[in-house]
């Protein structure tokens, strides 16, 4: 059944299609972010693809002795 009706929409268009083109998966949503991923990966140099998952850190200064942490009234 699906070949005939691959074969009368071809016989009423007139030309040749692609078929590729007109298959609904394409649209997958899944498929769209795995391919955008996988291209980001290919086009990071690998030095750079180890450091993504490292945290930013900053060294913070010790406190002396007697100085109090700093202390945000409004984040409380």
């Amino acid at each position: 059944m699906a070949e005939g009706a691959k074969v009368q929409l071809s016989n009423e268009i007139g030309e040749e299609l692609d078929w590729k083109k007109l298959d609904p998966r394409q649209y997958d949503p899944r498929r769209i972010i795995r391919e955008a991923l996988s291209e980001d990966l290919e086009t990071t140099p690998a030095a750079n693809a180890t450091s993504l998952n490292k945290p930013k850190t900053q060294v913070q200064p010790r406190l002396t002795v007697g100085e109090q942490a700093p202390f945000d009234n409004e984040a409380t």
